[in-house]
């Protein structure tokens, strides 16, 4: 388990990371509000221990701030010894405990030993949701017969460990079909961690993957993590696999083969144990006669393959797509779920939709936004109109994210109140 320590007097911390580390735990530490919340932010530890008295604020603005940001971290405070009143105060705004100084480790590891049971069970029934979750919303992609085949790959991959291969046209869904085969699967409490190999430079590319130690190229002020080490047991999805350069084609064989990679500038291999699920919209057969794609690694990644068929060569998944998506878009703005508009559902009929599952997600979206037509369509509408229906619904949906709280959403929008209820009437 992953601990954050914010404490400011520099010998208290160093002893307090000593101990957890010494304990098993993965520690980081932090001096003041400021770095505390910057911590957080980049890496999202599941606890952290606090001070409550800090030189640039007190524990309990870091508190507020993960609350108000929906960050899912279990806080326990240290507050001076016979201070009641702070303990109460801390257990009444959110805290899970609170331990007294000076520091009794015994009693600080059994607080942290039922915080981990606490967190497994809650972990176990956020898994049992998420697997029933995507077994709904694979059964959304589509209930035509080449959509039911592909449900049942779809169930077959999510119980094997091989690597995956996921072809099919640009916005067919993809990327949804993998963290669907993710979040059905064992490794579903693991991460899931996605990297598009067409949209990093090459030189990037590498130590994004592999990551990198201090000193092996100008620039590299630090050690860095590559995903295959972030990952962990979990799943890395390499989306656009077909744009990744030979040289690293080679080194990702590697990973698949023998299970080890090695970060740049290191001298020492380390091990792989999650899964690889790659994406292309690409023919990789057509790169392998180039020779642009290395034809040893296809036959590894493709131990088990899906291909997505495009939207237009299943016209029966068309409407019960278009319904779902337009619902939870609905819900997600904020707005009232009510059927598609006629209009809307003869243009979704339509039209021919070659951008596939995405192409049709934006234009519901712009419906949703402007009215029963699309922008496209309404020829009449100047951009200032459009400016001022796209602000007041992004206004509408903040403000519902606030649970009608308006002086929340009005400082989440950056704007001041009057003008947020000027932009609400306009």
């Amino acid at each position: 388990m992953l601990i954050l320590v914010i404490e400011d007097e520099r010998r208290i911390r160093e002893g307090i990371v000593q101990m957890l580390a010494g304990d098993g735990y993965d520690v980081l530490e932090a001096e003041s509000v400021e770095q505390g919340i910057a911590m957080i932010e980049a890496e999202e530890p599941p606890v952290v221990l606090s001070d409550i008295n800090l030189p640039d604020g007190d524990g309990f603005t870091i508190l507020r701030y993960c609350q108000h940001n929906g960050i899912d971290t279990s806080f326990i405070f240290m507050t001076a010894f016979g201070s009641r009143d702070v303990a109460i105060q801390a257990i009444q705004e959110g805290a899970y405990d609170y331990v007294s100084k000076p520091l009794r480790f015994d009693e600080l590891f059994a607080r942290l030993r039922r915080l981990e049971e606490m967190q497994s069970l809650k972990g176990q029934v956020k898994r049992k949701s998420e697997r029933k979750l995507a077994e709904s919303r694979l059964a959304v992609l589509g209930d035509s017969a080449p959509m039911q085949r592909i449900r049942k790959l779809a169930a077959k991959a999510a119980g094997s460990n091989a690597p995956l291969l996921i072809t099919g046209e640009t916005g067919v869904g993809k990327g949804l079909l993998a963290k669907l085969i993710h979040t059905s699967s064992q490794r579903s409490n693991l991460p899931f961690v996605s990297i598009n190999c067409a949209s990093i430079p090459e030189n990037l590319l590498e130590s994004e993957l592999f990551g990198y130690h201090k000193g092996a190229f100008t620039g590299a002020d630090g050690n860095k993590k590559g995903l295959f080490n972030e990952v962990g047991e979990g799943t890395l999805f390499l989306d656009e696999i077909g744009e990744m350069p030979l040289h690293l084609q080679a080194k990702l064989l590697h990973v698949l083969d023998d299970g080890t990679f090695r970060p740049l500038g290191s001298t020492r291999d380390l091990h792989f144990k999650g899964r690889i699920v790659a994406a292309t919209n690409v023919a990789l057969e057509d790169m392998l006669e180039n020779r642009t794609f290395r034809q040893d690694l296809y036959y590894r990644l493709s131990v088990l393959s899906i291909e997505v068929p495009p939207l237009r060569s299943r016209p029966d998944d068309l409407m019960p797509l278009a319904e779902s998506i337009y619902r939870d878009l609905a819900i997600e703005m904020g707005r009232q779920v009510n059927n598609m508009p006629l209009s809307v559902a003869e243009q979704v009929q339509q039209r021919m939709w070659s951008g596939n599952v995405r192409e049709l997600k934006n234009y519901l979206e712009r419906v949703l936004i402007f009215g029963d037509e699309s922008l496209e369509d309404d020829l009449d509408l100047t951009l200032a109109e459009a400016i001022r229906r796209f602000e007041r619904s992004w206004a509408e949906r903040v403000i519902n994210d606030c649970e009608g709280d308006k002086i929340m959403a009005a400082s989440r929008l950056g704007i001041g109140l009057s003008t947020l209820y000027r932009k609400l009437e306009e």
